[in-house]
Formats: structure tokens, C-alpha cells, sequence
């Protein structure tokens, strides 16, 4: 992932996160439950890419990118 696609991806992550609606009072279906952990999950993850490219530590981006891809897959094929 270049700098500019991972900043790219951080910027659509936050705005993902900005739209969360505060939870009702009443308890969330199960799948939004599931849909926002994973909002919050690809935003983590992203910050976890920047850290391990502005520290060198590639072993920690590589396996970040990783989970990133997976989770995105994962995602996608479950909506």
C-alpha cells in the first residue's frame, strides 16, 4: 500500500467513522453491532499500517496490510 492510497484509506475510514449514529436506547441488531466493530477495526488497523511505515518496522506493516486485506475482503463479501 503507497502513502497515498493509505492516506486515501485513512480519510474514508474516518469519515465512516464520523457518520456512526449514536446508538438508540434500545440494543443494536446483531449485524449493526457487527458493521460498526468493523468500521472501528479498519480505522485501527489503518493507524497501525501509518505507525509501522513511519517507524520502519515493516514486519509490523506487512502483517497490518495483511489483516487489512482480509478484513476488507471479508467485508465485502458479507454485505
Amino acid at each position: 500500500m503507497t502513502d497515498e492510497e493509505l492516506q486515501e484509506a485513512i480519510k474514508d475510514a474516518e469519515g465512516d467513522v464520523k457518520s456512526l449514529s449514536p446508538p438508540p436506547s434500545e440494543p443494536l441488531p446483531q449485524h449493526e453491532v457487527w458493521r460498526r466493530e468493523m468500521i472501528l477495526l479498519r480505522q485501527l488497523t489503518l493507524y497501525k499500517i501509518e505507525r509501522a511505515k513511519k517507524q520502519g518496522e515493516k514486519d509490523l506493516e506487512i502483517f497490518n496490510t495483511a489483516i487489512y486485506g482480509l478484513m476488507t475482503s471479508f467485508v465485502k463479501s458479507h454485505q
